[in-house]
């Protein structure tokens, strides 16, 4: 029989270099790139130096520290896995490549498979056929599982059980999850306001439409509530959020916000009864945990990713992927306020376990527990 031997540079990475397709600056960017820079510079705090490999865009740098974490961009989403390849081509001393497959992979199994490790929020599906068009979506989702497929021998990270079972199918071996974090202490908040909020970029997939078409139902019962749209997206797709706001005759009754700060975003949550989150796929839903953190209670599509951060009559509510349930979903609690009080509360207590400090510890734990190789 062979022994067993830890590997130096998994156990104790001195250098690791981090593919993701955006960071944390990126105008579009969300959970996946709060995560990143969460871990990472807890992981540089640690004595391991971390550089982030992205894209670049409009107006960045291609080269900054972000808290300590080295940020490098260049090319734009899908030509950075090249940069990738031959930045590493010129730093074959990193000790560990954390290959986040968001959507497409940067396919560092092919260059580097014994240093590479795989971090996966959630696989795309659904994603392709809102967010790409035709022949890219039919192709991307017929491609997406033999790409991952290419992987399933590394050890891997995910958010949720659903990403796991996901990974599972595709013949995935080693897959662990992590927690996701908090940037603040859960507050248990008991006076609200008639206030609905939508919170996340301004994507199809993200569902702002649904949003604003249940509201038209929500609205009909209860004239007086208010619903604040907050996120970034296209112009072009704003706009058309707008006109069906108006189509409704719900301008006075609607509020975009474009870009919020941290603190005025969860003084926004603090605020309202309610956060509607009617994606087709998250690999978790921050936002979901930050609902509960503020005890205000997500109404959510019961979709792979939320119904693992919502435990539907526990701490949110899960409907069928249509607006008219969400509208219900919402009615159900209005005319319910007991019931919204209770979820509130249980939310707000199961929000405790969630910290960046929990989150970087599942990272570190991850990889120095799979730092073993049989010789």
């Amino acid at each position: 029989m062979g022994s067993r031997k830890k590997i130096r540079t998994h156990s104790h990475p001195k250098n690791i270099l981090w593919l993701s397709w955006r960071d944390v600056k990126n105008p579009d960017s969300g959970g996946a790139e709060k995560v990143a820079i969460e871990v990472a510079s807890r992981f540089v705090r640690n004595g391991t130096n971390v550089t982030i490999f992205t894209s670049s865009f409009k107006g960045a740098k291609p080269q900054e520290f972000l808290r300590e974490v080295k940020i490098i961009r260049r090319g734009n989403r899908l030509t950075c896995r090249i940069f990738a390849f031959l930045y590493y081509l010129r730093h074959q001393d990193l000790d560990l490549i954390i290959d986040e497959i968001n959507t497409i992979p940067f396919f560092s199994v092919f260059y580097a498979k014994d240093k590479t490790i795989v971090l996966i929020h959630q696989l795309a599906r659904e994603y392709w056929f809102t967010q790409t068009i035709w022949p890219a979506n039919h192709l991307g989702y017929w491609l997406e599982p033999f790409w991952l497929k290419l992987y399933k021998n590394r050890p891997t990270l995910a958010l949720s059980e659903s990403t796991k079972t996901d990974l599972k199918k595709l013949g995935f071996k080693n897959v662990n999850i992590y927690r996701i974090g908090l940037d603040f202490k859960p507050q248990l908040i008991t006076k609200k306001e008639d206030c609905i909020l939508f919170l996340g970029r301004l994507i199809p997939a993200k569902g702002p439409d649904q949003a604003i078409n249940a509201f038209n139902i929500i609205h009909k019962s209860f004239p007086g509530i208010k619903l604040i749209i907050t996120g970034r997206g296209k112009e072009k797709y704003v706009e058309k959020l707008k006109k069906l706001s108006k189509r409704h005759y719900l301008q006075k009754a609607i509020e975009f916000k474009d870009f919020v700060t941290e603190k005025e975003k969860i003084n926004l949550l603090k605020k309202s009864k309610i956060v509607l989150i009617p994606s087709v796929r998250e690999g978790w839903s921050l936002v979901a945990t930050e609902a509960n953190a503020t005890s205000c209670v997500p109404v959510a599509y019961n979709v792979p990713g939320l119904s693992n951060s919502i435990k539907n009559n526990k701490n949110g509510i899960l409907v069928p992927p249509d607006y008219q349930s969400l509208a219900e979903g919402v009615l159900y609690l209005l005319r319910n306020e007991s019931k919204r009080v209770q979820l509130a509360n249980f939310g707000y207590k199961l929000s405790h376990q969630f910290s960046w400090d929990n989150c970087f510890a599942d990272f570190k734990n991850f990889i120095q527990k799979h730092a073993v190789s049989k010789n």
